[in-house]
């Protein structure tokens, strides 16, 4: 089952932004050369102000000039590091192919057509990992590290009137003891049994004395033995074969692709890399270091096999499609480059905006999304701060992969294997009526459920013996269709319009099917309410094939980046369509 979108009725999700804008008391004092944005224009250099109406000269930085603290990992480590084993290769890897949780449901036919819940009966709990990434900015290897970066940028980019490594003023990485607190958070909040590892993911570098060995940070009140696992970028930075030059040392290659990317500054980049941590719990809960829990919550605040996972989105903020050359001077966007992605992959449309909270993600479908745009990831991952090169912003890129994909299975399992029954590649008068059947008028009546009120919620996930979310309520659920269709409303109802002659032009299921669901987005979104509507209150029975109808093996297919690419067979069968769903 694909997501349900949620609103937090009593705030239990909650972030704070201490120490956000504290860099920038300092910039109009002495300290401006440390926390600002540097520009070069000519031979001057500039720092950006944060109105970023007023320029104020200043000396470039030398990279040459700033001194690293010593760094050895044998003997006695600096404070705030420890010593590790690197692995011996940065060379990406295909992802383990494994069920989401909604596929691990023991009646997910009677679930997905006839919305009536069983119990979970799986011999593996509902577990999920809590994964914080975090530097520690303040840290004098750390920052020290990043002054030579920027600096070795500035001196490379001298002349050119153009920003120097956005995202890397002092106060961007400063420590305020959020950490701890957000772990604490967690701790107090989150049931123990539902917390399967706690993952730390944090920087290493380069040791002095050894090639052998490298220090990854970790925080001083940290007891290494208390159960949190912690990793460091080495252990998860990978850079898929595809670019890397052919001849030579590929595992050289790999390894000097590391050294000029990590540590890395940049939470983008970082998270890009996310999908390459071992085995991970089928579900992420993933919070920064600034974002905290207030309020005891259950397994339905994160994901359930019925529903899910949880998604917070941002309805009222919409995101635009624009290609990553084009953001200009101040371009740090995190949603623009990736919505261009999808409408390439889904069909072009304005998409929403996540809450900026701990988000929740499914591991199986996060790693889904990684392979397909595996080449972007991995540019994202060499931008080491914020506003560097084209980047792409992982967490909305696998939120609204999961939607989108949903989206899809619904019109390909109506058009590809339920109108195409015979699986011949044509729809035949017979076929079209199945097609067409209540669409005559062209106008349909958007079906408001209640499957998705709280009372249903509760009482199905009682049925399955999985605890009600404490505080966290539904506000849509992916058996109500798409949550961006574009409707007319009047105080009692909602209707979409759908030109019949239009949307389903043509006798080829699979140029129908890329109409409504490429080419033609509304059309689908509205099909989508009527096949809906046809259901019944619960359920999506109108979408699937029949019972009977045989299932076959899916072709093997590569993963696109372009719907046209995307292969869309025919006659897979009832068990395949509901398992896509």
């Amino acid at each position: 089952m694909a997501p349900a979108t949620a609103e937090s009725r009593k705030v239990s999700l909650h972030e704070t932004n201490i120490g956000r804008w504290l860099g920038w008391i300092n910039e109009r004092g002495q300290e401006t050369v440390k926390d600002t944005r540097f520009f070069q224009k000519g031979n001057q250099t500039y720092a950006g102000i944060n109105d970023r109406r007023h320029w104020q000269h200043t000396p470039p930085a030398v990279a040459e000039d700033v001194v690293v603290p010593p760094k050895h990992a044998n003997g006695t480590t600096p404070v705030g590091w420890r010593a590790f084993r690197p692995p011996d290769s940065y060379l990406a890897r295909p992802f383990p192919v494994e069920p989401t949780v909604a596929q691990r449901l023991p009646c997910v036919d009677q679930w997905v057509a006839h919305g009536q819940a069983c119990a979970w009966t799986s011999a593996e709990p509902l577990r999920l990992d809590a994964l914080w990434t975090w530097i520690n900015g303040s840290e004098p290897i750390l920052a020290a590290t990043r002054d030579q970066v920027v600096g070795a940028a500035m001196k490379k980019k001298k002349g050119r009137y153009q920003p120097v490594f956005l995202g890397s003023r002092t106060s961007h990485f400063r420590t305020h003891g959020e950490m701890i607190n957000s772990m604490r958070s967690v701790l107090k909040s989150m049931p123990s049994e539902l917390v399967q590892k706690y993952i730390l993911l944090t920087a290493d570098v380069a040791a002095d004395d050894t090639e052998e060995l490298r220090l990854g940070s970790v925080p001083t009140w940290l007891d290494l033995e208390a159960g949190v696992q912690v990793l460091h970028h080495s252990d998860v930075f990978r850079i898929p074969r595809s670019l890397l030059p052919t001849d030579g040392d590929i595992e050289r290659q790999g390894h000097e692709w590391r050294d000029d990317i990590v540590p890395s500054f940049n939470s983008l980049a970082i998270e890009s890399q996310l999908p390459n941590i071992p085995n991970l719990a089928p579900t992420i809960f993933y919070l920064n270091d600034d974002c905290f829990l207030l309020r005891p919550l259950s397994v339905a605040d994160f994901e359930t096999p019925l529903y899910g996972p949880v998604l917070r989105i941002q309805f009222d903020l919409g995101v635009k499609s624009r290609p990553p050359d084009s953001f200009g001077l101040f371009g740090d966007k995190e949603g623009e480059w990736p919505s261009l992605e999808f409408n390439q992959r889904f069909g072009k449309r304005s998409r929403r905006y996540l809450h900026h909270i701990a988000k929740v993600l499914s591991t199986p479908l996060m790693r889904e999304a990684a392979a397909i745009w595996e080449d972007e990831l991995a540019r994202t991952a060499e931008a080491r701060f914020r506003g560097h090169g084209p980047q792409v912003n992982l967490v909305y890129l696998v939120t609204w992969y999961n939607i989108e994909k949903h989206r899809e299975s619904l019109l390909y399992s109506f058009i590809m294997l339920r109108v195409d029954a015979d699986a011949d590649g044509v729809i035949s008068p017979a076929e079209r009526s199945t097609l067409v059947a209540g669409l005559e008028s062209g106008k349909v009546n958007v079906a408001l459920r209640e499957g998705g009120s709280p009372h249903y919620v509760a009482l199905n996930l009682q049925r399955a013996g999985i605890a009600e979310p404490k505080e966290t309520e539904y506000t849509w659920i992916s058996s109500d269709g798409y949550p961006l269709i574009r409707t007319t409303r009047t105080k009692t109802s909602a209707h979409c319009a759908i030109d019949v002659k239009r949307c389903f032009a043509g006798s080829s299921s699979l140029g129908v099917f890329r109409r409504v669901a490429f080419e033609e987005p509304d059309c689908g979104d509205c099909l989508i309410a009527h096949l809906i509507s046809k259901s019944g209150p619960v359920g999506l029975e109108a979408f699937l094939p029949h019972p009977q109808a045989p299932n076959a093996t899916p072709p093997a297919a590569l993963p696109a980046k372009r719907w046209q690419d995307a292969v869309f067979a025919p006659g897979l069968g009832r068990e395949y369509a509901v398992d896509r769903m």
